[in-house]
């Protein structure tokens, strides 16, 4: 227990907010996010054991101490702020939606955290798993997040395919021309 106590308050800090963040993200998985088709289903089946040796592992590194000596920890940190703060603010936007793996949208969301990235979970997830890689010296970590992109970027790609077949589909060409699918798109706010 003293070994905690003497580690720098970031280190600390940096490793509470992961958790909360963490705790927030699986709640959400269950309470939110619930799956409502075959595909989806299946698609849990992989993303789910990935994400949790994600957060098994960085929990391991913690423990061990074993932090990336090249990146100061204030980065990861400011990554675990960014993207639990873009999580809450996409889900206080969504919540009276039945939202997320379904087979057809239920509407088309252009307003709060859907007006800075066409796609905030993702984004928000993104952020949370690059701050474990910059927090911790660990090629599984790095492992399940490049894998962990990867699933987010053909999920999105599919979620917009659907949209673009369905009665938004004019709706949301306009918004994909004025709302970035993970970054925001600061040359249209500034003009």
């Amino acid at each position: 227990m003293n070994d905690f106590i003497a580690r720098p308050i970031v280190e600390n800090l940096l490793f509470a907010l992961f958790v909360l963040i963490v705790c927030s993200l699986v709640l959400a998985r269950f309470t939110v996010f619930k799956t409502t088709n075959r595909r989806s289903l299946v698609g849990s089946f992989f993303y789910d054991p990935i994400v949790a040796i994600h957060i098994g592992f960085t929990a391991y590194s913690y423990f061990t101490s074993s932090y990336n000596d090249s990146i100061p920890l204030i980065m990861p940190f400011i990554f675990y702020l960014g993207g639990g703060s873009l999580f809450f603010w996409a889900i206080k936007t969504t919540r009276e939606l039945s939202f997320a793996l379904s087979n057809i949208p239920e509407k088309l969301v252009s307003r709060g955290a859907f007006l800075v990235v066409r796609h905030p979970y993702y984004t928000s997830y993104i952020l949370t798993w690059t701050a474990s890689c910059l927090a911790y010296s660990s090629s599984v970590i790095w492992a399940t997040q490049i894998y962990l992109a990867a699933f987010y970027v053909y999920s999105a790609r599919e979620e917009e395919k659907k949209l673009l077949q369905g009665k938004y589909a004019a709706d949301y060409q306009i918004y994909q021309h004025t709302v970035g699918m993970f970054l925001p798109r600061m040359t249209l706010w500034l003009s």
